[in-house]
């Protein structure tokens, strides 16, 4: 997935690079009073094409360059105007940046220019867009028929079923992580590239996982005074009046009236059995210590909210030991790191909720921080993520009156989002 709000930073980061190169389009020219400058390549068009196409570079300071490339094969500039360098797609070109190389130095495309492989698979779709080692995925494009390999970071899948439009294949023991997805035809070999179709290997730690759609619910209260009716959406009665429609199947429902400052700091938390520290270390290995790369995947929804609530809607929890023995009862106390959203935050970070006021979140664990009831100085600094004992969800509403909290398919993934946009 990747998110509306990333997608806003690129854009915006892109179009400030765009404005002071277009700047200096203006105040230079092809003028060589300022002696040799540096060239830069603002966009070229079109952004895709086979080998042989024309392509069209647009720039600043190109004049008498000596070289252009696609990916690191040579092509030939057919007309340089300083401004704008006109060249063709060359043999044996695949996918990824242009570049040009002038007496002022070289320069690198933003962009990746897409090659395509005359009679080579093309993807336009993938379908999921993160998935684990044995699952099915769908690719979606031109030219699918005759493929018959589909390799993943390297690694060979399985081809289940082909059409012209259309490959399904299992997806191979991969190393997790966004990654592209080569394809081999009888008409040749193309490859995805996460720009343009963002894929994610993922792993899922199981079984630590709620779909809530079982008998058995994981759940415990810090508190009596605020919630009025918790439990499964099917078996709630009918006073619950804030149960919103399902998202998928069953969910967990909290609700209650807020009457504290800090409204449920502990109720309706769902609580997994705890465990010893390092009873996770398999799943949090040396390959994973880049907490970006670490999701807390939720379906979530907040119901009851005044217009003027400013406030946190609810906290994920990661808890951590501190001293904790595995061969007592567990009682001895933690410490936890927390992600607090507020809709402002949800907001900034591109979700926005369905009809049904759900939002599906995947937050990396580099979001959370100390919360712990000490206010100890706690961070990953402190707090690694070996030491990790359980994870939870907890109510968080600071204002009076009656709000509720739904939940569903919550999820730990490492390598990427369990929930990527289309």
């Amino acid at each position: 997935m990747t998110h509306k709000y990333l997608n806003k930073v690129h854009t915006f980061s892109y179009s400030i690079v765009l404005v002071i190169l277009l700047t200096s389009i203006g105040c230079s020219g092809d003028d060589d009073s300022g002696g040799i400058r540096i060239p830069a390549i603002v966009s070229f068009s079109p952004e895709i094409g086979e080998p042989g196409d024309e392509v069209v570079i647009v720039g600043t300071d190109l004049a008498n360059a000596t070289s252009v490339s696609f990916n690191g094969i040579t092509s030939a500039i057919t007309e340089n105007t300083g401004r704008l360098i006109t060249t063709t797609v060359p043999e044996g070109a695949t996918t990824g940046k242009i570049s040009a190389t002038t007496a002022g130095g070289l320069t690198i495309s933003i962009d990746n220019f897409r090659v395509r492989v005359i009679g080579a698979p093309e993807v336009d779709n993938i379908s999921p867009r993160s998935a684990q080692a044995g699952e099915e995925i769908t690719l979606s494009g031109t030219n699918m028929i005759t493929t018959n390999v589909v390799s993943v970071g390297g690694v060979e899948g399985t081809i289940i079923s082909t059409s012209d439009t259309e490959v399904v294949f299992t997806l191979g023991a991969s190393p997790v992580g966004l990654s592209a997805i080569e394809l081999t035809s009888e008409g040749g070999t193309s490859s995805t590239t996460p720009d343009t179709n963002v894929f994610y290997v993922i792993e899922l730690l199981t079984p630590y996982s709620d779909t809530f759609d079982s008998e058995t619910l994981l759940f415990s209260s810090g508190g009596d005074a605020e919630i009025d009716y918790f439990g499964v959406n099917n078996t709630l009665p009918t006073e619950a009046a804030l149960v919103p429609n399902p998202v998928d199947n069953n969910f967990y429902y909290i609700g209650g009236v807020s009457n504290t400052g800090d409204s449920g700091s502990y109720t309706g938390q769902i609580g997994h059995s705890r465990e010893a520290a390092g009873f996770f270390a398999d799943f949090f290995n040396e390959d994973s210590r880049d907490l970006t790369q670490l999701y807390f995947n939720i379906q979530i929804n907040f119901q009851g909210i005044p217009d003027d609530y400013t406030g946190a809607l609810a906290g994920f929890r990661l808890r951590f030991d501190e001293g904790y023995d595995a061969d007592t009862d567990g009682s001895t106390s933690d410490e936890y790191l927390e992600f607090r959203p507020t809709l402002q935050n949800l907001e900034d970070m591109g979700y926005v909720a369905n009809a049904d006021g759900w939002y599906t979140l995947s937050i990396t664990f580099d979001q959370f921080v100390n919360s712990g009831p000490r206010g100890g100085a706690g961070s990953w600094d402190v707090y690694a993520v070996e030491t990790l004992t359980r994870y939870a969800i907890a109510s968080r509403r600071e204002h009076d009156g009656e709000y509720s909290l739904s939940i569903d398919n919550v999820y730990i993934t490492k390598g990427g989002p369990l929930n990527v946009a289309e």
